[in-house]
């Protein structure tokens, strides 16, 4: 096989981010947007030692999940992955994926129950981060291309809010008629880095945050008062400086420019604040079926007793508390426990105590006081769980984990750690929190095994 070489092949099953796998003599190609099942014209763009890279030429039968993308943009732009696959075959892949994963490096063969998916999967993302640019001199925001510090300039984006949409437009030309200049990487000059938004969905509530590298913004009194008279929903508009040099888009220093600093949303019936740096899930309407699945899979008693580790600003704390006894949240970084805190009293929820700590640490000192947890709820992460959580978390030895993960790779690496320590995998539920993407978030529980 040879780098510019075309031959004819079939699609035989994906890759974890859905690329299309073919197989040349045992030999594997990947091949972005094609579909299992489908034959067709393919170019050799790479070769490497253990598998090569093909693009898709022309289709010669097509498979009937295969749909017409929506957006004009989405082979450039790469934030989406599977808007070429119907709703039925991304619940297809995202479950089959699940499963693949489970099995190959958890060595866990539970049932995995067909992916959740949303009914209507468009629009949904409550925050958009865009990079700002030049072409020419004209001000662009869009994404950046896959693999490239190349921006694709957008009008709109189909899995973003729409006032978010909105809102990034209209800044963009603000920046532009007021002669504010993007920040440049390789020269270090000019000033604007990224416009991010965040939005409330049952609130309305919309935060624009500009992100900077200078200390100021040039005739931002003018584009505030545009804003606030053509966005009434606008709430809060801030300033983050960034002058590091690297891919961190947010900086440490941030300056309220109008409003109180934060907006507001609802979730499962509790108010939360949402500040510049707090982690909110980017899926509101699915993170309810998340969080309430979860929930229903402890199967929680009033006299329980649970530990939710990882806990952000306290959304599944708080959405469990009603439920039991007490709960016991924990997470590394202050300013979420700040909000969690605040969010507990804002909610006059009493039975939960947050704690800003490591969770290995936290689940060691636990440990050293003998106290009974009947239920462990674990939502770390990218990177899964540290080894001393999980010792920690196996003397603490709960009748019930709840692991919850946005990556079935590092969950199914604990998993297979927690069932070498006398706990198995029960249930599994899949949701597709992140339409038209390869993301997926998976709920297992594990409960400790019955001794005979």
């Amino acid at each position: 096989m040879q780098k510019n070489e075309y031959l004819e092949a079939k699609c035989i099953d994906y890759s974890h981010d859905g690329q299309g796998i073919v197989k040349v003599d045992g030999f594997p190609v990947f091949v972005k947007n094609m579909l299992i099942d489908e034959v067709g014209k393919i170019k050799i763009i790479k070769v490497l030692k253990n598998y090569a890279i093909g693009r898709l030429i022309e289709v010669y039968q097509q498979s009937p999940y295969r749909v017409e993308p929506r957006c004009p943009l989405f082979k450039q732009c790469g934030g989406c992955h599977l808007q070429h696959l119907s709703m039925a075959g991304q619940q297809n892949f995202k479950t089959k994926r699940v499963k693949d994963t489970l099995q190959r490096i958890g060595h866990c063969h539970v049932e995995v129950l067909p992916c959740l998916m949303m009914e209507k999967p468009w629009y949904y993302r409550n925050k958009v981060q865009v990079p700002v640019g030049l072409h020419g001199n004209t001000i662009v925001t869009g994404f950046y291309k896959q693999h490239s510090n190349d921006i694709v300039p957008m009008e709109t984006c189909y899995i973003q809010n729409n006032e978010s949409n909105r809102l990034v437009n209209r800044v963009r030309n603000l920046l532009q008629e007021t002669q504010e200049n993007p920040y440049d990487k390789m020269s270090h000059q000019g000033n604007i880095r990224h416009i991010l938004v965040k939005y409330g969905l049952t609130s309305q509530q919309l935060m624009l945050v500009l992100i900077t590298y200078q200390d100021s913004i040039k005739n931002i009194n003018t584009i505030v008062k545009t804003l606030k008279n053509e966005f009434p929903d606008l709430k809060t508009i801030i300033q983050n400086i960034n002058k590091k040099h690297d891919n961190v888009i947010l900086g440490d220093k941030v300056k309220v420019i109008d409003g109180p600093g934060y907006i507001e949303d609802e979730l499962l019936g509790n108010i939360y604040r949402i500040s510049v740096k707090s982690f909110y899930q980017v899926n509101p309407k699915q993170v309810e079926h998340l969080y309430q699945k979860a929930i229903e899979f402890a199967d929680l008693k009033p006299t329980d007793e649970v530990i939710d580790a990882y806990c952000g600003i306290g959304t599944i704390s708080l959405s469990m508390a009603k439920y039991v006894k007490k709960v016991y949240g924990v997470e590394i970084v202050e300013q979420a426990i700040i909000d969690a805190k605040e969010n507990a009293q804002r909610n006059h929820v009493s039975n939960v105590e947050f704690t800003c700590q490591d969770a290995g640490e936290f689940m060691v000192e636990f440990a050293k006081q003998q106290k009974h947890i009947d239920v462990v709820m674990v939502d770390p992460p990218r990177k899964g769980c540290s080894q001393v959580f999980l010792d920690q978390l196996v003397t603490l030895s709960p009748d019930k984990i709840i692991y919850v993960s946005c990556d079935v790779a590092t969950q199914a690496r604990d998993i297979a750690y927690l069932q070498e320590h006398n706990y198995q995998v029960d249930i599994c539920q899949p949701v597709d929190m992140f339409p038209q993407t390869h993301n997926i978030e998976n709920i297992i529980r594990l409960s400790k095994k019955t001794l005979i």
